[in-house]
């Protein structure tokens, strides 16, 4: 992601004598280009790698100002520091030095402030994240910190304040590519932007829902017929705790959990919402995590691994850091724009996380007096809503006024579509109290950076809310466990499963289920701990959730260490770069027993053969997996034609369309409406062969690789900024994934020990300047399933650069 001389020459000399004073060229919201092409003052100062190569002292005007920063050769920072908030200075000066864009715009995506830099065509993004409440769940946030925990209020403090250091020393020429191109400037950064980030990943980690999608499904079918194809639990999951592991209250008296019904379209608006955000909402949001304990691991002690699948983007997602302080000496990965670690390891100790995966979005039916959503009627009697009053800016245009109506449930964003005038109420929108919590998310990894045992796991997690996770964890001193947490609600059975009334306070959500009563694997007897986003407990856990969860990645990832005596790091990472698909091992018997082959021609037989002969591998030179993608889509919308395209009804889980084929190939579901006749499963089946076979004509489906043709993209979508094709092999449904600006953000790998080691894989590199080698230098070793090493040492053998606070 170099730009050579010839090609900045030329671009200097065309854009500035023939572009340089036309704003809004090609109808983009750019300014004029003269600034941009500068040579004194563009793009041209981007190039090259500034201070990350250099030897520079500081002399700050601030006490916690002290430190060193020593970057390894991958352009790693090493952090070194004299106390906590130090080192958390120093952490928000470096991530501005190669991240601020991304965290500008990420946060502006969240706020909903896109139009003040991009103008009027993000304007109704912006109103949509101001409606649904994102600022005012960011500010209560932040009052909350600062009232009841003033020692983390203090932390986010030290780390903005080191954002803010960098901004006070750079100079315009020295603004990432990005402010040039769109011609706008740095904003000072603050505890709020820290928490409209949190917000951000709890939006894509933890906002899906479809209550609109289930009631209009339940009543277009019927309660019979929707029970039949979206029963409440599949049959064989492999949970995440299973019940033998799950802790039971005698007090609980919560119906069995017996919901959970599959989500697999979230509710998105048209609005574009992959560029510019962090966690991009998307279905297959997740990862892997797993901890074999010592009997099951080659060294006699604990081997961790995580790879969370997120949107793939450059900058990363990921910003790869090592944090020395007295008390810790802790790697890994952060996000730029919120202090500490998030998946990483220290002396003694590993973490990581997958998503949980509940719905934990309920929307209410409001009574409304009058059109102007004013008051409404709550157990009989009339109610005043509450007027929010924000002001959206847009770029060359006057200011909007934006005002959203609240009640006692949240906020309403929306006047039309199928969730108009009703109420949303999220666990987002909570900021517990110190009487309710001990601490906040942000020293729940703050504490794992410190952890030492369990029970310093345990204690960090105690003050974590949203979005919900599934932490991982392994210690030198021999324990494994895993915890599904987060501050579930209390649900009666099907309570946020369809759109609820929200004319009584009886319909409320009563709380939260107790840190005690949340699911746990301590230890298990099978030797290892495992989450791949599938349900979370048994059927017996007593507390009723719902949600969206992968029924594939966990049941093969625990088949394997199931099968596997004795694990060690090249094991672990061979997991984790496994494209074994087991969607395809337990659909394809059925399509290839379903067909009709004597109807076949030549062409036929032969495309019929090579995925007879696949071994269900998604590897990128094969052509299987993308006959077989093909095929059961194709398949898939011919058997589910009673559900549009829409998105305004649910859609059944691949392992309904597996068993209906298995178990009822005659079902009246396969039944086409538009036909007179009645089609079977293998009437489907045969014509969704030979309608892939028509389309080839006589060819060959493409290779998997070109055929996904997966890409990583600039946060913006800005063209040149992305990756080649990705052409090694994963997909979505298998332990590797791959996808089209989606996969593994981070792979790490921990073999825990008096001396423990590490090794990683980022995407992408530290920089989040085009111009910079340290932008993409990872793209290659990730592809490719290499791993660097991530050592414990204080600072890097021979550090490329040093900067030094004194």
């Amino acid at each position: 992601m170099r730009w050579t001389v010839p090609i900045i020459s030329a671009l200097l000399l065309i854009g500035w004598l023939a572009l340089g004073s036309i704003a809004g060229l090609f109808g983009l919201p750019l300014p004029a280009l003269g600034p941009f092409f500068n040579p004194a003052r563009g793009f041209w100062q981007n190039t090259g790698e500034g201070d990350r190569t250099e030897e520079l002292n500081f002399n700050l005007d601030n006490p916690i100002a002290r430190g060193e920063i020593h970057f390894d050769d991958r352009g790693v920072p090493h952090i070194i520091a004299g106390s906590q908030e130090s080192a958390i200075f120093l952490q928000g000066y470096v991530n501005a030095y190669d991240r601020l864009w991304q965290m500008d715009i990420s946060t502006r995506s969240t706020e909903g402030s896109l139009s003040e830099v991009l103008g009027a065509s993000m304007k109704e993004r912006d109103l949509r994240q101001i409606r649904s409440g994102y600022r005012e769940m960011a500010e209560r946030m932040v009052d909350t910190i600062r009232a009841d925990f003033p020692e983390d209020y203090r932390i986010l403090t030290a780390y903005a304040d080191g954002i803010n250091a960098y901004l006070d020393q750079l100079e315009p020429e020295a603004y990432p590519l990005e402010y040039k191109l769109l011609g706008h400037e740095p904003i000072r950064w603050t505890p709020y932007r820290i928490a409209l980030l949190t917000k951000g990943m709890s939006s894509g980690l933890s906002g899906g829902y479809s209550d609109a999608q289930s009631t209009a499904t339940l009543k277009k079918l019927g309660r019979e017929e929707f029970d039949r194809l979206f029963p409440e639990r599949f049959p064989e999951a492999s949970p995440v705790v299973p019940d033998a592991e799950t802790p039971v209250s005698e007090l609980s008296m919560l119906p069995l959990e017996r919901s959970l019904p599959a989500l697999r379209r979230p509710p998105f608006d048209r609005i574009d919402t992959n560029a510019f955000r962090y966690f991009p909402l998307d279905p297959d949001n997740g990862s892997n995590n797993w901890a074999v304990g010592p009997g099951r691991s080659n060294t006699r002690l604990p081997l961790l691994a995580n790879d969370p699948h997120l949107s793939l983007t450059y900058p990363s997602v990921w910003y790869e850091v090592q944090i020395t302080y007295p008390g810790c000496n802790a790697r890994g990965v952060g996000l730029a724009g919120a202090p500490g670690i998030m998946i990483g390891f220290n002396d003694y100790v590993a973490w990581g996380e997958t998503n949980v995966g509940h719905d934990v979005t309920d929307w209410y039916r409001i009574t409304w007096t009058d059109s102007s959503r004013t008051e409404y009627l709550l157990d009989g009697e009339p109610m005043p809503a509450t007027i929010r009053t924000d002001t959206l800016r847009i770029k060359g245009e006057e200011e909007t006024i934006v005002r959203t109506p609240y009640t006692v449930f949240g906020p309403v964003p929306f006047t039309e579509g199928p969730y108009a005038d009703m109420a949303m109420r999220w666990r987002a929108q909570d900021s517990p109290r110190k009487a309710v919590r001990p601490h906040t998310i942000l020293r729940t990894f703050l504490d794992l950076m410190e952890s030492r045992n369990y029970e310093d796991y345990v204690s960090a997690l105690k003050g974590y809310v949203d979005p919900a996770q599934n932490f991982v964890f392994a210690a030198r001193d021999g324990d494994i466990a895993i915890r599904p947490n987060g501050f579930f609600p209390l649900r009666e059975e099907e309570e946020g499963r369809f759109i609820r009334e929200g004319d009584s306070l009886k319909n409320a959500w009563k709380g939260w289920i107790p840190f005690a009563e949340r699911p746990v694997q301590y230890n298990p007897a099978r030797g290892y701990v495992s989450s791949a986003n599938q349900v979370t407990t048994g059927p017996n856990y007593p507390y009723y959730y719902l949600g969206r969860f992968d029924e594939y990645r966990g049941r093969y990832i625990n088949r394997v260490l199931d099968r596997q005596p004795t694990m060690n790091q090249r094991r672990m990472k061979e997991l984790q770069l496994d494209d074994y698909s087991l969607l395809a091992e337990e659909l394809s018997p059925f399509l290839l027993a379903r067909i009709n082959r004597r109807a076949l021609d030549e062409d036929g037989q032969r495309l019929l053969r090579i995925l007879s002969e696949w071994d269900y591998r998604y590897t990128g030179e094969s052509r299987a997996p993308t006959l077989f993608d093909a095929w059961r889509n194709r398949l898939y919308r011919l058997t589910f034609d009673e559900f549009p395209e829409d998105g305004e009804l649910l859609y059944p889980e691949w392992w309904k369309l597996t068993d209906l084929l298995e178990n009822r190939p005659d079902d009246i579901i396969f039944d086409i409406d538009s036909t007179t006749f009645r089609e079977t499963g293998a009437t489907l089946v045969q014509r969704s062969f030979e309608e892939i076979l028509d389309e080839l004509d006589g060819g060959l489906p493409l290779t998997w690789a070109d055929e996904r043709d997966a890409r990583i993209y600039h946060i913006a979508r800005i063209p040149g900024l992305g990756s080649e094709q990705i052409n090694t092999g994963g997909a979505r449904m298998t332990p590797r994934v791959v996808a089209d600006g989606f996969g593994a953000s981070w792979r790490m790998v921990v073999e825990l020990g008096d001396s423990p080691r590490g090794w990683g894989a980022l995407p992408g590199g530290a920089s989040g300047n085009p111009g910079s080698e340290f932008y993409d230098n990872g793209f290659e070793e990730w592809a490719e399933g290499r791993y660097h090493e991530l050592t414990l040492a204080r600072m890097p053998v021979e550090p490329i650069g040093s900067w030094i606070f004194e």
